[in-house]
């Protein structure tokens, strides 16, 4: 059987069309933030993983090597 998530929440299957529409509507947009490149985050922005001293991206603090 295959689940089908739709922002955090396992659907059914059996889910009616306004019932999904507020499934899509309950995942709210966060703010933009107005960091800029010489910013140092503790977390990568990107995939929010804990940064290292040694494992930031140089050419821009807020990421981490992977990401960037």
């Amino acid at each position: 059987m295959i689940m089908t998530i739709l922002n955090g929440v396992k659907l059914r299957g059996n889910e009616t069309f306004n019932e999904l529409i507020k499934i899509g509507k309950k995942k709210k947009r966060l703010k933009k933030d107005n960091s800029k490149k010489g910013d140092i985050f503790i977390n990568c922005r990107s995939c929010a993983e804990y940064i290292k001293g040694d494992w930031r991206c140089s050419f821009d603090g807020r990421y981490c090597k992977n990401c960037l």
